[in-house]
């Protein structure tokens, strides 16, 4: 091929190609510089933003678990207004004679602090914290991020000068309930966290109801409630724009920004201010922050600005951690110790924790006082002349109480004396003595009568039992028991259920001793309720005589007279009605469940037996006797004249004395009055109040003549006889006339012991 055949060759080839598009070689372009540098930025941020994406989920994921792991050790993250424990002070309450409330006394330990409900407190005074503490608490979930994130940079740039708070209203309260205030960053975090677990669960007005109730006012004022009281003697919702702006202007700082705080020096201006100015200027910013957010008109800001704020006189204020700054009565005292104790058995307690909660509990107690009562008794025994014509060197102490038929302690003084310190011992209700002769008519007397083994009239002869005894001053063997007459003994005589008015202690032995002692224990026990009794004392001494191994206390004596009174019923002596929380509910509520503990007959006749202790020629309480007033009553010397006492029932009321030393030994006979004088020194004015009124009837019971010589009931040949009351199902037989036989028989019976097979069966 030549060479021209070849470059046509070639040539063809070339445009058969460049008709090729595909073929055809591609131009370059031209890169633009600014374009390019954007694309590489945008790619580079978008890696950096996927980057803190992902870092920050790994890192959120890290805090959270780390965040939780803490929380689990300051306590739950997920917390309500129930675990709140406050302290709330408790009021005590009595009903005077026109059926008001009275408040006896208010009781608080750590705080006083009196629960309130949002509704009580007026809008104003709310928005006055609200607007002042956390502008935007309506808005926010728990946390303001905003103020946050605000104190965040402001510890870094100091942008603000000074510190202003991060915590909003519902931050403080989650402090507060849990106790958790580590300086820690850690503790913020969990704080924040319960915060907004709270509020979802909590609504905006229980929030601010519980912070209000719990914030600190200056000293022991805690709660808005005890801070209006305080500071101006009024009702939370009786506040004024004003005052509800001052009681505001406090929680920055209570101790120094209360007005009744002495002052300090200012950090700013080196002058001293008092907590007075404090709380005007402080004041007037919570005045202006209503304004700014529109709580307030204008008119009404200006006239808050104005207004002049009466507090009340700070001298008439107490901060003691006691209570209303005065000395408890007998009374209230008497009702702290029961609530205490029913707390205890009510809660599974210790003492100091039912304390406790009793005194920070916010509770209302409703008493069962007669304030008039009380007051007169009080009066009799800041008296000494009541007990005794003589001022002794060493003086006796005494106590009394006094009670309805139903249980209800109308009064009650535990010694002698002006109260010198809340606490002091109660003699009525705490100390254990013996009840001496008191114990006779619900022992011996009161079970013989009950289960008719003895009638009015029965006959008993006047002597010791068998057993022979040392006596403890002479060394010498002596018959027992022995009757007391000027501390000699003596025997001899027939007498009747009547030697209860002579009080001789033979008789009680003799009948304790065929009743059986267990019996009468049990009887003693269950249908009286003491509940001071040892095994020991199911035995004829402590029994016939009140030789019990502790005692009883004087309370437990008295209620056990009731029976005889209001026709065999015993109540449950109760000091109160009522215990209410702080949220009303009723948490203890006496119970009036009686036990007839004898019968309607039984009690009457018993009724009529007492009346001759006092009204008899030989009775031991003739001292007692009332003019207007019928009474029935016992009087009491324990061995030694250690414990001497006197329980006696009016209509109306059942009511005990005792006198003796707190450390037993004798007390000194000529110069202290005898108990049943002791007794109508203290409460005869009151009884005789009562004129015109009787004990209840019985019409089953038998008013009938009965021979003396015999004991039977007297017919036309009997020489002697007197009246005596049975009961329907006790009568006895009529007296045939022939005495010296049937008196014989009469002290064979009197001699012997009764079939023990019959006294089995008596439950």
């Amino acid at each position: 091929m030549s060479v021209r055949a070849y470059m046509d060759m070639a040539n063809n080839s070339e445009e058969r190609y460049s008709e090729n598009p595909k073929k055809k070689k591609r131009k370059k372009k031209k890169v633009n510089p600014i374009k390019s540098f954007f694309v590489i930025l945008g790619t580079t941020i978008l890696s950096l933003f996927l980057i803190v994406i992902i870092t920050g989920s790994i890192i959120a994921a890290v805090l959270t678990v780390y965040v939780l792991q803490f929380a689990d050790q300051g306590g739950p993250i997920y917390i309500g207004l129930e675990d709140m424990d406050l302290d709330y002070t408790t009021f005590i309450y009595a009903y005077d004679k026109d059926d008001s409330l009275v408040e006896l006394a208010s009781i608080s330990r750590n705080a006083d602090r009196i629960p309130v409900s949002i509704d009580r407190i007026p809008q104003h005074v709310q928005d006055a914290f609200v607007y002042t503490e956390d502008e935007r608490f309506y808005e926010h979930a728990g946390v303001d991020w905003k103020r946050t994130f605000t104190v965040f940079l402001n510890d870094i740039l100091h942008f603000l000068g000074g510190r202003p708070g991060g915590s909003t209203i519902t931050q403080q309260l989650v402090k507060n309930v849990t106790g958790d205030d580590d300086a820690q960053w850690d503790r913020k975090m969990r704080e924040i966290f319960r915060s907004a677990q709270l509020e979802k669960y909590c609504t905006k007005s229980d929030i601010l109801e519980a912070y209000l109730n719990y914030i600190g006012f200056g000293g022991s004022a805690a709660g808005i409630q005890a801070a209006s009281l305080k500071y101006f003697g009024k009702d939370v919702s009786e506040l004024t724009i004003a005052e509800g702006a001052c009681l505001a202007a406090i929680p920055k700082n209570p101790e120094n920004y209360n007005p009744f705080a002495k002052g300090k020096i200012d950090e700013e201006t080196g002058e001293f201010k008092t907590g007075l100015e404090y709380n005007t200027e402080r004041k007037e910013t919570v005045l202006w922050q209503m304004y700014k957010n529109a709580c307030i008109s204008k008119k009404q800001y200006e006239e808050a600005l104005a207004e002049k704020v009466v507090f009340r006189d700070p001298n008439a204020e107490s901060d003691e951690d006691v209570s209303s700054g005065e000395e408890n009565s007998w009374f209230v005292e008497m009702v702290i110790y029961d609530v205490v104790s029913d707390f205890q058995e009510l809660y599974g307690l210790t003492q100091k924790e039912a304390s406790d909660k009793l005194y920070n509990g916010g509770y209302k107690i409703y008493t069962t006082v007669d304030l008039d009562i009380q007051k007169a008794v009080e009066k009799k025994y800041n008296d000494y002349s009541t007990f005794s014509e003589t001022v002794l060197s060493d003086p006796p102490q005494s106590a009394f109480i006094c009670m309805d038929y139903n249980g209800n302690i109308k009064a009650v003084v535990g010694a002698i004396g002006e109260r010198s310190r809340n606490n002091d011992w109660n003699n009525a209700t705490r100390s254990v003595r013996s009840p001496g002769s008191c114990i006779k008519p619900i022992t011996s007397y009161g079970y013989g009568m009950e289960y008719d083994y003895y009638t009015w009239s029965t006959i008993f002869i006047n002597k010791p039992l068998e057993d022979e005894i040392i006596d403890e001053e002479t060394g010498l063997p002596r018959k027992w028991p022995y009757n007391y007459n000027s501390k000699t003994w003596d025997y001899g005589g027939y007498f009747t259920f009547q030697a209860l008015q002579r009080s001789l202690n033979t008789i009680p032995a003799q009948l304790i001793e065929r009743e059986t002692p267990q019996a009468v224990f049990e009887f003693l026990q269950n249908r009286f309720q003491i509940t001071t009794l040892k095994a020991q004392d199911a035995d004829i001494a402590p029994l016939s005589v009140g030789a019990l191994t502790d005692g009883l206390t004087l309370r437990e004596l008295v209620a056990a007279y009731q029976p005889f009174g209001n026709g065999g019923k015993y109540y449950s002596p109760t000091s109160y009605t009522e215990v209410v929380d702080a949220k009303g509910r009723t948490v203890l509520q006496h119970k009036y469940t009686p036990i007839q503990s004898i019968s309607k007959e039984s009690a009457y006749v018993m009724n009529k037996l007492m009346q001759t202790v006092i009204e008899g020629p030989n009775g031991t309480g003739r001292a007692a006797k009332l003019i207007n007033t019928p009474l029935v009553g016992k009087t009491g010397t324990s061995q030694d004249w250690h414990d001497l006492s006197f329980v006696g029932c009016t209509p109306d009321y059942v009511s005990g004395v005792w006198y003796g030393y707190v450390t037993p030994k004798e007390v000194p006979t000529g110069t202290y009055y005898s108990s049943s004088q002791v007794w109508k020194n203290v409460f005869g004015e009151i009884a005789e109040a009562e004129e015109g009124k009787e004990f209840p009837e019985c019409p089953e019971v038998q008013e009938l003549y009965y021979c003396t010589k015999t004991g039977l009931i007297a017919s036309g040949t009997c020489p002697t006889g007197s009246t005596g009351y049975y009961k329907s199902t006790n009568i006895p037989e009529v007296c045939s006339g022939n005495h010296q036989a049937e008196k014989e028989e009469d002290e064979e019976t009197s001699a012997e012991a009764f079939d023990l097979s019959v006294l089995a069966v008596v439950p």
